[in-house]
């Protein structure tokens, strides 16, 4: 197959639309909710806007505190994305992960959330920490019942 510049260029363009997550920063990369540096690998969390634009947080509760607050149209919202705990280098996609709410379990603010790439992860967690599981929009009713109630 003979690849002409022109398709070549098309390519880079089309994976250019696509945004995926960064890396983040340890030490160094800021919050977008709280303002704290983030410092804990296992507990950042991100949105890529379609754009590529990305807002970094320092926990799963500050994520969902930003939407919460309507500080980004969810029309600007590419993806999110959360560590997996277990893993922290390894990116999963918010709306499909599954979270432990254990106050065994400290979160840099406080709300005491993990996130897990299956449930089966999650409850094994959840054996060592106690807890409850939840999902993407439990995350967000608790955030919202801890921080905005």
């Amino acid at each position: 197959m003979k690849m002409t510049i022109g398709s070549l260029f098309l390519i880079l363009i089309l994976s250019a639309c696509n945004p995926g997550p960064q890396d983040v920063t340890i030490g160094h990369d800021e919050c977008a909710h709280c303002r704290m540096i983030i410092s804990e690998r296992p507990f950042a969390s991100q949105i890529v806007s379609t754009t590529g634009k990305v807002w970094f947080f320092d926990s799963v509760e500050c994520l969902a505190a930003y939407e919460i607050a309507d500080s980004i149209d969810e029309e600007r919202v590419h993806s999110r994305w959360v560590p997996n705990f277990n893993n922290p280098e390894e990116w999963l996609e918010a709306e499909t992960s599954f979270y432990l709410h254990s106050i065994n379990l400290r979160s840099p603010m406080g709300l005491h959330l993990s996130s897990y790439k299956n449930k089966e992860d999650a409850n094994e967690k959840q054996q060592e920490f106690e807890g409850e599981i939840l999902n993407w929009d439990d995350v967000k009713l608790l955030t919202w019942r801890e921080w905005f109630n």
